[in-house]
């Protein structure tokens, strides 16, 4: 699924029940933090920031010096709770989702078909298998490409050629203007053309066999 951008990529804290403490009895002095004095005064502070942290960290560096308990940041984030950023996920489309779901229903019974090919004798091979369906697909390929050449070609000669014989003599650079801007409305709309005729066919499921056993059972 897409993603959108983090709105706030911080790290959040969740203080511990023994740094709630320390903080509560041992943190005094000015400059302290928002969240911390909140925290201090038993407000509803579900998280800290790394910026409280930092200081926190700083705030015990000065408080061994004058104290005879040696305590160390490491000591009081043990067990903490990380809230790390994350992107919301955008859900897909319905179209985009109905999609998905056909094809994968397509692919699972190409693959149930390849599977159970060689158990039934009456589909051992399939069509694609076979020289003649690959040669069939290769000249429709090829008639589709000629097709769409013949088409931006006859485009371009009546853009050089048929409007001078429908108007008068015409300059040669504005004719091959004309050729070149017919022949590709005519190869735009072919490429559409085109386009959706394949995907027309892509789209076409074939309908699965029955079972072998259902099929062994009528006869």
């Amino acid at each position: 699924m897409p993603v959108e951008q983090i709105d706030d990529p911080s790290v959040n804290i969740k203080p511990t029940r023994k740094l709630t403490e320390f903080i509560k009895k041992k943190v005094n002095g000015q400059n302290i933090p928002e969240n911390i004095k909140l925290l201090k005064k038993s407000k509803n502070v579900d998280l800290l920031k790394l910026k409280d942290i930092k200081w926190l960290n700083n705030y015990l560096i000065e408080y061994r010096k004058n104290s005879d308990t040696k305590i160390y940041l490491h000591e009081l984030l043990q067990n903490i709770e990380l809230n790390l950023p994350s992107p919301k996920i955008t859900p897909r489309s319905p179209e985009l989702e109905a999609r998905i779901q056909k094809l994968t229903a397509e692919q699972n019974t190409r693959e149930y078909r390849a599977m159970t090919k060689e158990i039934d004798p009456g589909r051992k091979r399939f069509p694609e298998d076979t020289i003649a369906y690959q040669m069939k697909e290769i000249n429709k390929q090829l008639i589709a490409v000629a097709q769409f050449i013949f088409s931006v070609i006859a485009a371009f000669a009546f853009g050089f050629i048929g409007i001078e014989l429908i108007v008068g003599n015409l300059d040669f650079g504005f004719r091959l203007l004309l050729g070149i801007i017919c022949g590709l409305i005519v190869a735009l709309a072919e490429i559409y053309f085109l386009a959706k005729k394949l995907s027309e066919g892509y789209d076409e499921v074939t309908p699965p066999r029955p079972p072998l056993s259902s099929k062994l059972h009528q006869e």
